[in-house]
């Protein structure tokens, strides 16, 4: 990756591009004195205050000159940048920019300060930290990289001590420092944040790929290593065994358990919390014993059960499937650990009844508006209802996506309008983020496609996730549009059209919609424009999306609908350019003849001409002959104008006595 070191300085920098434009006053008044009125005066401009705005972007120039022009590493991807410019790139490639620019100011407040021209400014402690570039103190680099949470220059420096195989040079305070720190680097945060400041937090602590699978072969490494290892060491290294791909290490970890019960090598809650959420693993018992038998020994240790503990023990009743021999006894204690929790005075959060339901959209149970899953789900509902959550964690964050899978695995469309009006009312919405709540948006909206009869709810459903609607679940979108059709619901024409200009899913079914019957004229004007839209749009949607004539002849259709014969003609001459790309036959005759009247109205015998050649090569001959018949009566031509409209009249009947046409041509 190089070790170019330009740009780490990046917050100074952006500082000094801030006191530039101060410096310029001070000239300014410089030089106005030592002109001693020689010369008119000179008006100093005004100071500027750069907003945090401003100065991301500065940032952001910076940033991108940096690491597109030096070192080794080029790239254009900010994911990819060196660990000194990561951060403050990712800050700046939010989509939330007043939002991003407030945290950042709030995390670096000397950088927003205004500051006077002739002040020297002290420069930021983390601009200028010599952590990243320190290799000859490794002991003093890897503490100090420990406390500002940098995980890729940790690894980087344990990863020069493997090659030296020169471990021993770590003080006993980094060794377990070094420990406890990759033990515990991917533990989630429990904090009460806005949703762009969860997902800019998640990027400024990112790790890449490699360094995550590094992680447990370096902790094996350490904790092998014949040095002093307290109590609170072993325990580090247990719960470092359970993340995501626990399933990978169980042995270790059941191994590890093992030797600390021999040892009698004291666990502390934290420990125990991890353990319920593993349980059956270790002690070797089905789901519930092991669970209640790990609350026991937690409270003969003498520690006292907390929100998290009872978190932990339903998060191990819910992820040892393979353990699970009755699901309905799982949920019924679930509920008697909830019910303990009251009684001791602790109330569930949203991530206590997040990890609960998420046990409940499985195919035991049975489905309907009275069953007992409806009835839970009802129950938590109003407990979280107009509740104010002071800490969420990652669960509770999910808590909308959960309680969605279950209102549609139940197929039951009253539970997710309700959990949908939750969100839309409550705090509770800010709580993910703003694509995961679209996206689960998408469930009531679906499951009222096949369940709700009042075709407005469901035209409002649709219209409430614009306009980031590019809807995907194309099937339902299919029946919908088909539902719309079929019931003459042409009223919602103008609230639907934002959703069609932004999919590009099932355009066949828009355009049949569009193009079912001529509209009011301000809402056929509306729906002409969208069809010119998606004519400019449809260079680039061939390359992926496959056309067929007859979407091509809706278009037509729309275009005369609105009376627009320029915007059917470019329709024409566009099927005219790419025939060959376009699949399919001549379906509907009545918009060319619509068009070849016109032209005939108005003696335009050149384009007459080009929409038989178009319909002769699709349509029986005798179709060609009318259309031909009818040019020689109206329109005036000569000798030779009137001969090559017969030639073209003789090559479409010519060879043509054996083809099969369609049956479905309108004619």
């Amino acid at each position: 990756m190089g070790t170019c070191m330009r740009g780490s300085n990046l917050f100074w920098k952006a500082k000094l591009l801030q006191r530039l434009q101060l410096i310029q006053c001070a000239s300014c008044s410089q030089l106005q004195n030592s002109m001693k009125g020689s010369y008119p005066k000179i008006s100093p401009p005004m100071k500027i205050e750069r907003s945090p705005t401003a100065v991301l972007e500065a940032l952001e120039e910076t940033v991108g000159y940096e690491c597109r022009s030096h070192g080794k590493f080029h790239t254009d991807d900010p994911y990819l940048y060196y660990p000194q410019f990561r951060k403050a790139f990712v800050m700046l490639a939010q989509s939330s920019g007043r939002k991003t620019a407030k945290l950042v100011s709030q995390m670096y407040a000397p950088l927003f300060e205004g500051t006077p021209a002739h002040t020297p400014l002290e420069p930021p402690t983390e601009a200028f930290s010599n952590l990243e570039a320190n290799d000859d103190n490794l002991d003093a680099s890897i503490k100090g990289n420990i406390q500002i949470g940098n995980l890729n220059r940790v690894l980087h420096h344990c990863s020069i001590m493997k090659n030296e195989d020169n471990f021993q040079i770590l003080s006993n305070e980094t060794y377990q420092m070094l420990i406890h720190f990759l033990s515990f680097h991917e533990q989630n945060y429990s904090i009460n944040l806005e949703p762009e400041e969860v997902d800019l937090l998640d990027s400024i602590n990112m790790v890449s790929k490699r360094s995550d699978e590094d992680v447990p072969f370096l902790l094996e490494t350490l904790i092998g290593l014949d040095r002093e290892k307290t109590p609170e060491l072993y325990n580090s290294y247990l719960c470092s065994f359970f993340k995501l791909n626990f399933n990978e290490v169980a042995g270790k970890a059941k191994d590890m358990y093992k030797v600390m019960e021999d040892s009698k090598i004291p666990l502390e809650k934290r420990t125990y919390h991890s353990i319920l959420t593993r349980a059956p693993y270790l002690t070797g018992l089905d789901t519930i014993e092991a669970v209640k038998t790990i609350l026991e020994r937690m409270k003969a240790a003498g520690y006292s059960p907390s929100v998290e503990t009872y978190n932990s023990a339903l998060l191990g009743l819910v992820n040892n499937k393979e353990f699970n021999t009755d699901e309905a006894q799982i949920v019924h204690f679930s509920l008697g650990l909830i019910a303990e929790m009251k009684s001791l005075g602790l109330e569930p959060t949203l991530d206590t009844w997040s990890i609960f339901i998420s046990q409940l959209d499985k195919q035991v149970f049975a489905r309907g508006q009275d069953s007992s899953v409806i009835v839970i789900m009802n129950q938590v509902l109003d407990e979280i209802q107009d509740k104010k959550f002071p800490e969420v964690g990652l669960y509770g964050r999910k808590f909308l996506k959960i309680a969605m899978n279950v209102a549609l695995f139940q197929q039951n469309l009253a539970l997710a309008y309700r959990i949908d009006d939750i969100y839309k009312t409550g705090q509770n919405y800010k709580l993910v983020k703003d694509f995961d709540i679209f996206r689960q948006r998408l469930i009531p909206f679906v499951l009222a496609i096949f369940l709700e009869p009042d075709m407005s709810k469901v035209v409002s459903l649709c219209t409430s996730m614009q306009p980031k609607d590019d809807i995907q679940i194309m099937g339902a979108w299919k029946t919908f549009l088909e539902d719309l059709k079929n019931t003459k619901s042409f009223q919602f024409i103008p609230d639907l059209l934002p959703s069609f200009y932004s999919t590009k899913h099932c355009l066949p079914e828009v355009l049949d919609y569009l193009a079912a019957s001529k509209q009011p004229a301000m809402v056929q004007l509306k729906i002409t424009a969208y069809a010119e839209k998606l004519l400019e749009m449809m260079p680039n949607l061939m390359k992926n999306v496959r056309f067929f004539l007859r979407n091509m002849e809706q278009m037509l259709v729309i275009a005369l609908n609105g009376d627009n014969i320029n915007l059917a003609w470019k329709v024409f001459s566009f099927m005219q350019e790419n025939r060959s790309k376009i699949v399919g036959e001549v379906i509907n005759i009545a918009p060319y003849r619509d068009m070849l009247n016109y032209y005939i109205d108005a003696d335009d015998l050149r384009n007459c001409a080009e929409i038989i050649k178009f319909v002769a090569k699709d349509c029986p001959p005798a179709v060609t002959k009318s259309f031909v018949q009818n040019v020689k009566m109206n329109v005036p031509m000569n000798d030779f104008e009137r001969e090559q409209l017969e030639k073209i009249e003789m090559q479409a009947t010519e060879g043509k006595t054996k083809k099969l046409y369609s049956k479905t041509i309108k004619v």
